[in-house]
């Protein structure tokens, strides 16, 4: 992995990313992400990092601001979360509330945009590797 420079962390926290990133590019396929993303996120996390990709999709897409928050945030929550239910995953461990419900703001559509328009960025990088790999499925399909 390239050298990764970023002046938010220190060299030793660094260090750590790059390991915390080797890590995540074992897993195999999007199940074992979900495992591991799920062990190590909340899933408030998570669905703040759902949303951002939404959000990046629906840029990509070419969708208002408004278009974005519309069909990024949800009309109604469901009964058993509005009673604030505990839910449980099979592990047996207790978790909150999930903010699913949380609308998107139009702060975070911008910071995703600003992100989003950068050549060399990440969301770009990402975006890119799925068309290549979608082209390719199609041409192994054929």
């Amino acid at each position: 992995m390239d050298g990764i420079k970023d002046s938010h962390f220190t060299d030793s926290e660094i260090e750590e990313l790059t390991d915390l990133y080797n890590a995540m590019l074992t897993m195999r396929d999007s199940s074992e992400m979900h495992k591991f993303l799920c062990d190590l996120c909340s899933i408030n996390e998570l669905h703040s990092f759902l949303h951002r990709w939404q959000i990046v999709r629906r840029i990509e897409q070419g969708k208002s601001y408004e278009e974005i928050i519309k069909e990024i945030s949800p009309a109604e929550e469901p009964d058993s979360c509005k009673a604030g239910e505990t839910n449980k995953k099979s592990t047996g461990r207790a978790r909150g509330k999930a903010r699913s419900s949380t609308k998107v703001s139009s702060t975070t559509i911008s910071r995703v945009k600003n992100c989003y328009v950068n050549p060399e960025g990440g969301y770009r990088t990402a975006l890119n590797r799925l068309k290549e790999a979608s082209a390719e499925n199609k041409e192994d399909k054929q």
